[in-house]
């Protein structure tokens, strides 16, 4: 490969070489017929004895010694062995390609070696200076000078006019510049027209084994195995990526109506990588533009029109990637107006798992990358984490059931992971494979939402074994949720309808929220709760639209939604008899439709489940009512509340404390917690007293009338004095 590149380079520069010496021979011709014509250099032009010093330096290293002035004669058969020579140059090197790829017809070909030569060799701007006459206005290399240097006879004037018309190539694809005139006078004619080289052509004729500078931070060339079988499709996908690689190798996609390439799917799906491979099935590199990497979107339409030319000169694929939204507005008619003179094969990609609307008269291919199955991502995690550098506790099953990644999401994560255990020189922990997934799901979805951790355990949640069954049974859904709808066809039956949406309803202080956070954890999800002031709002439609976006957030961040107060969103429709009636009802049907249509986990917690609307019901995958707890149960939750490492005295009596008190698991939390902090002020350890105090106070703040017994009251009495002093 490297031989490859270094004889690429010697053939350019032995065809540059031999380009600039026919250019002087042309020059030096051109001005003997102006000595002929006696016609001499203006007072600001190099004088003659200057130019015939660099014309013998010239001669002296073409023939090896020193000689005298060529006559016409010989110069003109210099000038045709010189030709003679360009013409197998010309087709094998990087002129070919751009003559072959932009259809360049040979006065174009002049035209660019000519404007470009001065650049190269600069002793010929002093000649040209000459040959460009007395005229004051004239500068640079014009269409009158290349006139004057290839002898053109009044018909090919006409094409060489043509040449720097704005729709052919040397215009059109910024090789050359044409400057605009600085008065009509100087510039009345479209001949006396500067031209000059763009800094493309100069980096497209000496730089071609890379990109423009310029263009390297918005467009990327790839290079891709001739293979498939390292990627990850799901069975659809995968057979129309075959295809679309056979249609390469066939020489399908060199045909005159080749057909542009369609892909969509979400962000890391691979669109990218994919393209670059069917590209090298047709033989064929891959050069991806991406137009939000353009920071100035003034200069977006100049850049991808000179990403199209790389991609031609280059016979690549040209992938163009993701496309903002505003680029397929209106069909994409606009954007796609602006491909309308490239001739090669493109691909589209747009992060969407709705196929896009583009309207064009070429043939388009779609192609639809799903997110994969469960086992695909399992299987890619296993790749992405070696077992020699995983830990013991990575649980990749659970990665793959809870995290519904893309490939490139997995490869990224994956590799960050790796980077951190090394650096700290331990194995990869499931934690740190979790922290990065985290880092790459960060979204919006915490402007509508903050996160909920609950620090409890299984064995902290008092429920009726039935109860609990029924839980077990919704987390085994969303575990066994691929096998059923895709590995048994049930997805094909449903349709719609796939997410798990649980509502808990039941007096405050059951465990509503720690149930909740209680299945996230089960799933390896994190759970963040609906703040309802940043939802609701009091304009029309505007409570939809955050919704809209809280849902799409939620299925990005694969993760819990909690909707605390659910009856507050959720509530029943009423009977129209105000615009405000048909508002609300409007707010609450948007809501049903939508926690249909969603796919993640959704717990809805109330205690005013009767102020729901019917329809809910049908919607839940599981619904719980959570009672106060009974006596058992009251005690099984004052034993969980009260810490190991906390100064218990030994005349606490957990059962008198649950048969005197009715009170749900969040208030007995609360008490215990209460008398800790009266403990800890008496500096003693939580005795009974304290606990029947803390008890106490939690059932006045409840609102209940509290019949004082004389040790309780006793008891306060001397919590009051040792807090007064």
């Amino acid at each position: 490969m490297a031989d490859s590149k270094l004889a690429a380079g010697d053939l350019n520069e032995q065809w540059l070489a031999t380009e600039l010496n026919r250019i002087w021979l042309l020059a030096e011709r051109a001005l003997r017929a102006f000595q002929k014509a006696q016609i001499r250099p203006q007072s600001n032009h190099p004088t003659m004895a200057e130019v015939e010093m660099t014309l013998a330096a010239r001669r002296a290293a073409r023939f090896g010694r020193p000689t005298e002035p060529e006559d016409e004669e010989a110069l003109s058969k210099a000038i045709a062995d010189v030709e003679a020579q360009l013409g197998a140059l010309r087709k094998n090197s990087v002129i070919g390609r751009l003559t072959t790829s932009l259809q360049l017809r040979p006065l174009e070909i002049e035209t660019l070696v000519a404007v470009v030569a001065p650049h190269l060799d600069s002793p010929l701007a002093d000649i040209f200076a000459i040959l460009r006459g007395s005229s004051a206005g004239r500068r640079g290399v014009d269409l009158a000078l290349i006139t004057t240097l290839f002898r053109l006879k009044r018909a090919d004037r006409l094409t060489l006019l043509d040449a720097i018309d704005p729709e052919r190539p040397l215009v059109y694809w910024r090789l050359l510049q044409v400057l605009p005139g600085e008065s009509l006078e100087a510039y009345g004619s479209m001949s006396h027209r500067a031209m000059r080289p763009t800094f493309d052509l100069i980096s497209t004729l000496c730089r071609n084994d890379q990109l423009a500078p310029e263009l390297g931070r918005s467009a990327t060339l790839v290079t891709a195995a001739l293979s498939i079988d390292d990627l990850s499709f799901e069975p659809d996908a995968a057979r129309q990526v075959k295809a679309m690689c056979e249609a390469a190798r066939n020489n399908y996609l060199t045909a005159s109506e080749i057909p542009w390439m369609v892909f969509y799917g979400p962000l890391g799906c691979g669109k990218r990588a994919i393209a670059a491979r069917i590209a090298a099935f047709g033989g064929r590199s891959l050069i991806a533009f991406d137009p939000s990497a353009v920071a100035d979107r003034t200069t977006l339409d100049d850049l991808l029109l000179r990403t199209q030319r790389e991609a031609l000169v280059r016979n690549a694929a040209l992938y163009i990637g993701p496309l903002p939204s505003e680029m397929i507005v209106n069909g994409g008619r606009e954007f796609l107006r602006r491909l309308s003179h490239f001739t090669g094969p493109v691909v589209l990609g747009v992060d969407s798992t709705e196929p896009p609307r583009l309207v064009s008269r070429r043939p388009m291919w779609e192609l639809a990358l799903r997110l994969l199955s469960e086992p695909l991502r399992a299987k890619l995690w296993e790749n992405a984490l070696p077992m020699d550098i995983r830990g013991q506790d990575v649980k990749v099953p659970s990665l793959a059931r809870a995290f519904n990644l893309t490939p490139g999401e997995i490869t990224l994560a994956a590799n960050e992971a790796i980077a951190i255990a090394r650096r700290e020189g331990v194995l990869v922990t499931h934690e740190d494979v979790r922290s990065c997934v985290a880092r790459r799901l960060r979204n919006d979805l915490g402007e509508f939402a903050k996160p909920i951790t609950v620090n409890v355990k299984w064995s902290d949640l008092v429920l009726p074994q039935e109860q609990m069954d029924r839980v077990h049974e919704f987390i085994s859904r969303k575990r066994f949720r691929d096998r059923v709808y895709n590995d048994w066809g049930y997805g094909q039956r449903v349709g719609y309808g796939t997410g798990l949406i649980a509502l808990f309803s039941g007096p405050p202080g059951t465990g509503k929220t720690m149930l909740a956070g209680l299945i996230a954890r089960a799933l390896d999800l994190d759970m963040y709760q609906v703040d309802l002031a940043m939802v609701v709002s009091k304009w029309v439609g505007e409570t939809e639209k955050q919704l809209a976006k809280v849902f799409d957030q939620a299925e990005r961040a694969h993760a819990v939604l909690l909707f605390d107060e659910a009856d507050s969103l959720f509530a029943k429709r009423t009977e129209v008899k105000s615009s405000n009636d048909r508002y609300g009802n409007m707010a609450t049907n948007y809501l049903l439709q939508r926690l249909e249509q969603y796919s993640g986990v959704a717990v809805l917690t109330t205690n005013k489940d009767a102020s729901l609307d019917d329809a809910l019901q049908r919607r839940l995958s599981l619904h719980l009512f959570l009672e106060v707890p009974e006596i058992e149960e009251r005690e099984r939750l004052w034993k969980s509340f009260m810490p190991d490492r906390a100064p218990i005295a030994s005349d606490v009596n957990y059962h008198q404390l649950a048969v005197e008190f009715e009170l749900s698991g969040g208030y007995i939390k609360n008490a215990a917690v209460r008398a800790a902090f009266l403990a800890a002020s008496h500096d003693a350890p939580i005795s009974m007293e304290l606990l029947l105090v803390a008890s106490a106070l939690e059932l006045e703040d409840m609102g209940h009338v509290v019949w004082h017994r004389t040790e309780v009251a006793a008891s306060r009495r001397v919590v009051d004095s040792a807090q007064l002093s």
